[in-house]
């Protein structure tokens, strides 16, 4: 217990550090009142405005997010570690007409000590350099319609089902637009050219419809392909496999109640033999209630355990890092926020993507309270599917374990969030007869521009 609450002390000692108020001032000068740091921050954000609302047809938004880490998340001993990382992100939008825009999004990431956004031997240390490109397109919009097409690097993800398809930045072409009462998108990208020979690529296509009967009622159908003909498969499976993926989702409003679900499959086919045939699903569902300034979501997923002699009925990681990131959750779910530590989400990667499938329930919920402050809370519960598929060894239990996890803040100006968020993971059987229970907390500010 010693050795975690000095752990504990980096991010605490940031959120004591960076509050304006307690911040300390050289020898011989007068604190600031709270007033001043107001004025301060105004002043930044009204020139801020300035620059957006200016003739030019550039403009910039971002980000600046620094975090102090405190963290165990190793079930097997409690060894714990504790850094210091950063990120800045710039996004530039030029509007050159009605119909044209170009966009280029730039992320520099600089954790304290360690290389960052470039690989070089200098990134992050002294001398630290080094950028790294996010998004960079153009997009039209077609003249006299709806549609808009954007070619270049973008963030393309499957947020309606949980990102396990993929939730990244790519290559390629995508569309948008309405044919009567249905909204179509889709694209096609480029995840791996190798040679420049059709027979070693990897392409990633798919097109989505959703429909609007009513405004408080929409549903959408999806469909992809991953369609890998490298010797290294990007998608965990064996050589020339394409992974098919059928979706579809609903959601329904009523009064202060909003219910949505969504059951997505998924069939691999070997291209060269039937080695690497399989099949799966998932189901979410998905429960909340808005009233005032606060929120309610309940959270279900289940993913059967991979019986099959070859280990193809599951789900294996793509092109994500970002399943299961919408119930405040940092452990089990993936951290939100996380810029160069652990992402979590370790429900996933442990149970569902090593065959043992998932099960999982979680509440999560956000409140806004007086002058600014806010509250974000979540907590779950996950075990697998199956602790002995045919696919894969014994587990020792059926119990992944449950999260506990709060975020408290303060936005001041509107642009400066600073926050301390922390979980704790009681873990379950499936880690060993007595695991060690991990935690992680965070100390952040976050500067949106």
């Amino acid at each position: 217990m010693r050795n975690k609450l000095r752990t504990l002390a980096a991010p605490l000692a940031m959120a004591v550090a960076t509050t304006p108020a307690l911040a300390a001032e050289p020898v011989g000068r007068a604190s600031p009142t709270v007033e001043d740091l107001k004025v301060e921050i105004n002043q930044l954000t009204a020139e801020m405005e300035k620059l957006k609302n200016g003739d030019s047809p550039f403009t910039v938004n971002g980000y600046y997010r620094l975090q102090a880490t405190s963290q165990s998340l190793d079930e097997t001993n409690d060894n714990s570690s504790a850094f210091v990382d950063q990120r800045l992100r710039a996004k530039i939008s030029g509007d050159l007409n009605d119909n044209v825009t170009v966009v280029w999004y730039g992320e520099f990431d600089s954790p304290w000590g360690e290389t960052g956004s470039c690989q070089g031997d200098n990134c992050g240390k002294l001398s630290a350099d080094g950028v790294e490109t996010k998004n960079a397109y153009a997009e039209l919009k077609v003249p006299n319609s709806d549609w808009k097409v954007r070619a270049g690097i973008q963030g393309y993800g499957f947020g309606k089902y949980e990102s396990f398809v993929t939730n990244d930045d790519m290559n390629g072409i995508s569309f948008a637009g309405n044919v009567g009462m249905a909204t179509l998108t889709g694209g096609w990208f480029k995840w791996e050219e190798n040679d420049r020979d059709s027979a070693d690529d990897v392409d990633f296509y798919t097109v989505s419809a959703e429909l609007h009967p009513s405004e408080v009622f929409h549903y959408g159908l999806t469909g992809a392909q991953i369609s890998n003909s490298s010797q290294v498969a990007l998608n965990g499976t064996a050589a020339r496999t394409d992974d098919n993926y059928l979706g579809a989702y609903a959601d329904y409003t009523y009064d202060q109640m909003a219910y949505s679900g969504s059951v997505l499959y998924k069939k691999s086919s070997g291209l060269d033999s039937d080695a690497t045939d399989g099949d799966t699903y998932m189901l979410n569902l998905y429960a909340q209630r808005h009233w005032g300034n606060a929120s309610l979501k309940i959270h279900g997923i289940y993913i059967p355990a991979d019986d099959s002699s070859n280990g193809a009925d599951r789900f294996a990681a793509n092109q994500s890092g970002w399943e299961l990131n919408s119930s405040n959750l940092q452990i089990f779910g993936t951290d939100y926020y996380y810029n160069n530590g652990s992402q979590g989400a370790k429900s996933v990667y442990d149970a569902a993507y090593q065959g043992y499938g998932l099960m999982g329930l979680m509440v999560s919920g956000d409140q806004k309270l007086s002058n600014d402050y806010y509250l974000k809370y979540g907590t779950g519960y996950f075990r697998v599917a199956d602790d002995a598929p045919d696919s894969a060894t014994q587990a020792n239990g059926s119990s992944l374990g449950t999260e506990v996890a709060a975020q408290f803040g303060k936005k001041f100006a509107g642009v400066y969030d600073l926050s301390l968020r922390g979980s704790y993971g009681f873990m379950g059987d499936f880690y060993g007869d007595n695991p060690e229970d991990t935690y992680k907390v965070v100390a952040m500010v976050n500067i949106s521009y």
